[in-house]
């Protein structure tokens, strides 16, 4: 709630608490046939390691949680985790996605998002199929966990579809000006721009390209997937790529909890503004977790677990299937969106598509 990830962890915990609103108005959820309410108990970890530690302990120990559902960003996310196995807790881990959360052995997570080393694997495919053949590839990212994660799954699609690797530039993450690290590119631009750092960082990057007019056939930011891209860069985003988690405008047929329409119309009479993913994200875990402890019969944590192995379900937020060991989510894909006339739309795939992808860009469009 406050600190480096305050706005993202902030709408995460409005999508939780909209979640427990829901759930609370309609009587609660089934156990050993009686319903049941929640009580939503809040810490703020200060967007600090030490602080996640210490507030995933009190939660455990001392408020004797039922359901503990994670913080905001991977780094944070595995301090929780590595906690919660020392407690033999189940984490509900809605907004950590990077690959080492779930290398690390841990056996008390379950995990919702897709994970980082596949951000851009449906970015790669929508382009491929538009402009396949080889490509030349700048790759930025910031010096953090989950860009490194990024960078890796995104040099690895690249490296299976016998495109060259990568240009690749990484910058410690809170640098301002990528001049620098931009003027290679003026003389012989790359085909396909990706970047992947903290949400202050894409957003010099997007405006270091626009300024310094980088031309190229496609750029992809991961801060592009969200709503804050485009206020911040105004008609400058247009063109822009974003892989996402999560679009309101994205129709599964759910089998657990409301539609992505019913949550949105609900978050916009809740709060006032349409919910961007990391709501989403919130919202279903809470979601997730509840459907396990109904199908274990229980609150007891081994058989919560145990039940979110078997799980299979698709929500507003699309699939969900863990692989059992590790709590890796498998069933979720990535959507893709593109910024077109001050509108983010999902461009991919085409089963989901509102709108055909704009490529390539023209120095007009973006740059």
């Amino acid at each position: 709630m406050s600190g480096r990830y305050a706005l993202l962890g902030k709408q995460v915990l409005a999508g939780v608490r909209l979640f427990v609103e829901d759930l609370n108005r309609t009587g609660g959820f089934l156990l050993d046939g009686n319903r049941h309410t929640l009580e939503l108990i809040v810490e703020d970890d200060g967007s600090s390691i030490s602080r996640v530690r210490e507030k995933v302990a009190g939660l455990i120990t001392q408020h004797r949680v039922d359901v503990l559902l994670g913080p905001y960003g991977s780094g944070l996310t595995l301090a929780a985790a590595h906690t919660a196995e020392h407690y033999k807790h189940v984490l509900w881990n809605h907004s950590g996605s990077a690959d080492y959360i779930f290398a690390r052995g841990l056996r008390w997570q379950v995990g919702l998002l897709s994970p980082a080393s596949t951000y851009m694997h449906g970015v790669l495919d929508a382009l491929h199929a538009r402009d396949p053949g080889n490509h030349r590839v700048a790759l930025f990212s910031a010096e953090t966990g989950f860009a490194a994660a990024v960078a890796d799954g995104t040099a690895a699609w690249l490296d299976g579809a016998g495109i060259e690797q990568p240009e690749q530039v990484r910058y410690p993450t809170g640098m301002r000006d990528f001049r620098a690290q931009l003027a290679p590119l003026l003389a012989a631009p790359p085909d396909w721009i990706f970047g992947v750092g903290r949400i202050e960082d894409d957003i010099a990057l997007a405006r270091a390209l626009c300024a310094r007019g980088v031309g190229c056939r496609a750029m992809t930011l991961v801060v592009a997937g969200i709503d804050h891209f485009g206020a911040q860069m105004g008609p400058l985003a247009q063109g822009f790529l974003g892989p996402s988690q999560w679009q309101a405008e994205a129709r599964y047929k759910v089998d657990c909890g409301p539609d992505a329409r019913a949550f949105a119309d609900a978050y916009r009479q809740r709060y006032g503004d349409a919910p961007d993913y990391p709501a989403a994200q919130g919202y279903v875990g809470g979601l997730v977790a509840l459907r396990a402890v109904e199908r274990a019969g229980t609150f007891a944590q081994g058989a919560v677990r145990a039940a979110a192995e078997r799980l299979r379900c698709t929500t507003l937020y699309g699939e969900f299937a863990i692989e059992p060991s590790s709590g890796l989510q498998t069933g979720h894909h990535m959507l893709v969106t593109q910024w077109q006339h001050g509108m983010r739309r999902i461009v991919w795939p085409r089963e989901a598509a509102e709108a055909e992808l704009l490529y390539p860009l023209s120095p007009v469009q973006s740059f």
